[in-house]
């Protein structure tokens, strides 16, 4: 299989939450926008936060791809389930950190 023929099926399967892609950019892009007249040291809780929302969606994919956590038993899955879980956690942090400034 060439690489032009693993791309076009990417694409083919991204194609339906492409949507979702434009609201999270969307929302980075307002909350950075609210963000910048906000000046001062971020908020101490930013990083707990976002590990909990983080740890929630990784608990949470499984469920939302109509599997269930007692599935998740080889190393892939579970590093799989860690990159979801990762990947939101930053998302929130980048999320909140321009709108949880102290002043």
């Amino acid at each position: 299989m060439s690489i032009q023929q693993i791309l076009v099926v990417m694409l083919y399967t991204l194609k339906p939450y492409l949507w979702l892609l434009g609201v999270a950019i969307l929302l980075l892009l307002v909350s950075f926008v609210l963000g910048r007249k906000k000046r001062g040291p971020q908020s101490a809780m930013i990083w707990p936060v976002s590990g909990a929302l983080g740890f929630a969606a990784a608990l949470a994919a499984p469920m939302l791809t109509g599997s269930q956590l007692a599935y998740v038993v080889t190393t892939t899955d579970w590093l799989a389930l860690m990159a979801v879980g990762i990947g939101a956690a930053l998302y929130a942090y980048l999320l909140l950190r321009p709108l949880w400034r102290k002043r």
